[in-house]
């Protein structure tokens, strides 16, 4: 370690005395690994932040020197965030551990098993059952519900294993179950209990959920279009019916469009308004219309904003830049919802209320340990497929009315 004389202690130099013994130990297990130019203490407690301006090795690998690092510091009850400014880089020591428990198990069994009743019962009523006759039609939902809860399962499930093979403080799948929603539930979310180690777990980790998800919903999608039918809302309806009923059609995505006439050879919704059919009678109306759902929220989860799936990949591609897409995609947002609303489109209410989501948890995601470490070529090609795909599954007018 190179002497320097920008060593700051505070503004009372008089505590180093205090602290003298922590602050030449964290400074022995750095001592091999980085140049520390200078540093200064920024709390006053027993064990203080230590805030080091730092020298990196050329030919260290940074990504294992943090590694080791954070593997050092834990043996003094510390963890290091490493960042950089324009001209330096910047380690501190946070005098705290990682909690690695990861909640009850039992709390996510009970919700999942809720979630499985509540989506049930919403795939039994796509069906028409009549659970007045018998509670046991309950089970004619099983179609929606399976495509349902194994793109949302392969989804988290693929979050949570990444997260935990990066030692991430992870929790299991948190499903929750809302009965009188269109899909039956809310979805579902991991809790993660800190800090993302670097920007590559934060690139797998981010990256894992949509791509498990789509795995499971792009051939249920193909499997429930294959089996539904096509043709006129009118067709399906009662002949009888003397006024005029407005119906709710799900809206296109680049996808779902080129899925309909890969399986139907032609773009539907046509000139006569004819189109996939996902409701009764159709046999795999169910499943395709749950599919599509789960396109959607995954479309949804890729807005590059907050703690988003696409929000974890932005800022691993870009860094802090990350901050300014983000909030560009929220006024977006926003504004479409609005126009949506003001020109009659129910469907205005998704952008509004998913807006009023970003709003809440802001548009700034918080750096990872360590957020020096570039992403890999590999990681930058499949970060920018990942956008790709995002346009692709995004449906711009979730839902459209036809009168009949």
């Amino acid at each position: 370690m190179e002497e320097s004389n920008d060593f700051n202690y505070g503004s009372d130099t008089g505590i180093r005395d205090v602290f003298s013994v922590t602050v030449e130990q964290l400074l022995h297990l750095l001592n091999d690994l980085m140049v520390v130019e200078s540093y200064k203490l920024l709390t006053n407690e027993a064990k203080p932040l230590v805030h080091f301006v730092v020298r990196l090795i050329p030919t260290r690998d940074t990504d294992a020197t943090f590694e080791e690092i954070t593997r050092r510091f834990a043996t003094l009850g510390y963890t290091p965030l490493l960042s950089q400014t324009e001209d330096e880089y910047i380690l501190q020591a946070v005098p705290h551990i990682i909690d690695s428990k990861t909640g009850n198990p039992w709390v996510n069994l009970v919700l999942f098993v809720l979630t499985i009743i509540s989506v049930m019962f919403i795939g039994a009523l796509h069906e028409e059952a009549d659970l007045s006759a018998s509670l046991l039609n309950i089970f004619r939902g099983w179609p929606f519900a399976l495509t349902v809860l194994g793109i949302l399962t392969a989804h988290e499930l693929s979050h949570y294993f990444i997260g935990r093979r990066y030692n991430s403080p992870v929790s299991l799948p948190y499903f929750i179950p809302l009965p009188l929603s269109i899909l039956g539930t809310m979805g579902a979310l991991i809790v993660q209990r800190g800090p993302m180690r670097s920007r590559k777990a934060l690139f797998d980790i981010g990256v894992a959920g949509p791509i498990g998800g789509l795995i499971v919903a792009v051939p249920l999608l193909f499997i429930g279009l294959a089996t539904s039918e096509v043709g006129h809302p009118s067709k399906f309806m009662d002949a009888n019916v003397l006024r005029e009923v407005g119906l709710q059609q799900e809206g296109n995505s680049l996808l779902y469009l080129a899925a309909k006439y890969i399986i139907h050879g032609r773009i539907l919704p046509d000139a006569n308004g004819e189109d996939i059919w996902l409701s009764p009678p159709s046999r795999g109306g169910s499943v395709a219309f749950a599919a599509w759902a789960g396109l959607l929220i995954t479309a949804l989860n890729l807005f590059p904003i907050g703690q988003f799936d696409g929000g974890h990949v932005a800022y691993a591609l870009w860094g802090r830049k990350a901050w300014k897409v983000a909030r560009v995609f929220m006024f977006l947002m926003f504004a479409w919802g609005l126009y949506l609303s003001v020109t009659g489109n129910f469907a205005g209410t998704t952008w509004l209320v998913w807006g009023g989501v970003s709003l809440l948890m802001g548009p700034r995601h918080p750096p990872p340990l360590n957020d020096v470490t570039l992403l890999d070529s590999k990681r930058k090609v499949l970060g920018w497929i990942v956008v790709i795909i995002f346009f692709l599954i995004l449906v711009p007018i979730p839902l459209v009315t036809v009168t009949l």
